[in-house]
């Protein structure tokens, strides 16, 4: 029983094992020439921008060099921790040249709007803090801002709003003003992602200020290529001190990746190893050769590889002993394991059905049952302050022809991370879930050609993920950085126009 989803990809410095096995995607490489740019350019065809993925461990300041536009609406009270969270970057903070954002905001220099004979100031990122928007006739403010300056923002450079959840705005006008904002930041990412510029929404509640600089990193920096029209909530639903550091972000420890034999699962981690964790590689009987060359490979030793399958009725004891045993228990435990067994229902068997539930979702379940149980007289295997991480899809959200028992198997996986993320609330351990799109791996390079380039260009970016993008995600979702950010599903699909 395989229980990867996706065998390996693009070369990380890290790993010689994760290389380009798969099709190479021709219409993107032809775009990249200046050639095939004008032969393209005069068929009207859309042209994907190449885009800045991160390739090396996280630097305490990602932004050196950068200069970021920032404003605020009236009653902005955020603006002094995003000034802060750019400054911390290495990035310079500049206001709007004549914009009254009716909020003090700290800046070290003017961003001047150009026109078609005089360049501006040359942006990476436009961040508005839209926290103390309290009627719809105040989102004026984002036109206000965005509009003198969206030309500025350079290619793969990045847009963030900052806003209230609707549900802690006070008043029916503050309520719907806080949720035009998700619909302002979806468009932004379809009209911006032609020069491989992200938007994110991110949305923070009263009280949780002080987790912001996390999410307001992530999104401002090389790891979210690949993550835009989304929206992060940052609480303080699982107790736990905000994060103080940034580079070596998880130095001392230790975590669990299934199906880590390749793909997705191998990428993953490379990126947690690359960033200081010790990784237990798992993967079913029969890949023991393939997770001993990842483990061996890691930028982090100490790390182990675990064959073990994981629908067996001992699986979550023995994966429970293992952790304990050769590491005294867990921080992080990244659910990846997968497959697809695509059917019509009425052509469907029973023996798909169950396969793909039992590993999709019902492992799931019964493995973090066992790491979150603690024995009699013992402490429970994952650690307090630690990570639940899993993947889910765009197709548990959106649905596919042909795929009801996936579908239903990572939407159960985004329902089981909310409920969860309450459950392990007070131990401070927080619960999340990334849903992958369109991702370049040989899985998708077996698809018809019409289907593959479909699913490439139906996003934002115009353009298939790499495993990368996803190991990134989940990456941050196992950072200290992350500790205001639990019982969420963030999508990793260059905005694909499929699903919500």
């Amino acid at each position: 029983m395989r229980c990867n989803i996706a065998p390996a990809q693009r070369a990380v410095p890290e790993s010689p094992r994760l290389t380009r096995n798969f099709m190479s995607d021709f219409y993107l490489e032809l775009t990249q020439s200046p050639v095939g740019r004008r032969v393209v350019s005069s068929l009207g065809l859309p042209t994907p921008p190449s885009l800045a993925r991160n390739d090396a461990a996280w630097p305490e300041q990602p932004l050196t060099d950068a200069t970021v536009a920032l404003g605020a609406g009236p009653g902005g009270r955020v603006t002094t921790q995003l000034a802060d969270a750019v400054t911390g970057m290495g990035g310079a903070v500049v206001t709007v040249e004549g914009f009254d954002n009716g909020s003090d905001v700290p800046a070290s220099g003017t961003a001047t709007a150009g026109s078609d004979d005089t360049p501006g100031t040359k942006l990476h990122a436009a961040v508005f803090d839209a926290t103390g928007l309290s009627s719809p006739a105040e989102l004026r403010a984002l036109y206000d801002f965005y509009h003198p300056i969206a030309r500025q923002v350079q290619a793969n450079g990045r847009l963030l709003v900052v806003g209230t959840p609707p549900e802690s705005a006070k008043g029916v006008a503050a309520k719907t003003a806080a949720r035009a904002l998700e619909g302002f930041v979806r468009s932004l990412g379809k009209e911006f992602g032609k020069k491989g510029i992200t938007a994110m929404l991110i949305l923070v509640e009263p009280g949780a200020e002080a987790h912001l600089a996390g999410p307001v990193r992530f999104a401002l920096s090389k790891p979210s290529a690949f993550v835009t029209g989304q929206t992060m909530v940052v609480s303080n639903t699982a107790k736990g001190e905000a994060a103080t550091t940034w580079a070596a972000p998880l130095a001392g420890k230790v975590a669990l990746v299934t199906g880590a034999a390749r793909g997705i699962g191998e990428a993953i981690a490379v990126a947690l190893a690359r960033e200081g964790a010790q990784v237990i590689c798992l993967d079913r009987p029969g890949e023991e050769e393939a997770l001993a060359e990842v483990t061996a490979n890691l930028a982090t030793p100490g790390g182990k590889p675990l064959a073990v399958d994981i629908t067996s009725e001992h699986a979550p004891s023995r994966i429970a002993a293992f952790v304990t045993e050769q590491f005294s228990g867990v921080d992080i435990v990244v659910h990846n394991a997968g497959v697809t067994r695509d059917k019509t229902l009425a052509r469907m068997s029973e023996q798909w059905w169950d396969m793909v539930l039992d590993i999709n979702l019902g492992s799931i379940l019964e493995i973090n049952d066992a790491l979150t149980t603690a024995p009699k007289g013992k402490k429970a295997p994952l650690r307090d302050g630690g990570r639940v991480i899993c993947v889910s899809s765009i197709g548990g959200i959106a649905g596919n022809f042909g795929q009801t028992n996936y579908a239903a198997s990572k939407a159960g996986v985004i329902g089981y991370v909310a409920a969860l993320s309450e459950t392990l609330a007070k131990r401070g351990i927080t619960v999340n879930a990334a849903a992958p799109g369109f991702i370049e791996t040989r899985m998708t390079a077996a698809m018809p050609f019409g289907v593959r380039e479909a699913g490439r260009r139906l996003n934002a970016l115009s353009q298939g993920g790499m495993p990368e993008d996803v190991a990134e995600l989940i990456t941050f979702f196992a950072t200290p950085g992350a500790q205001g950010v639990t019982g969420q599903t963030v999508r990793v699909c260059g905005q694909n126009l499929v699903g919500a």
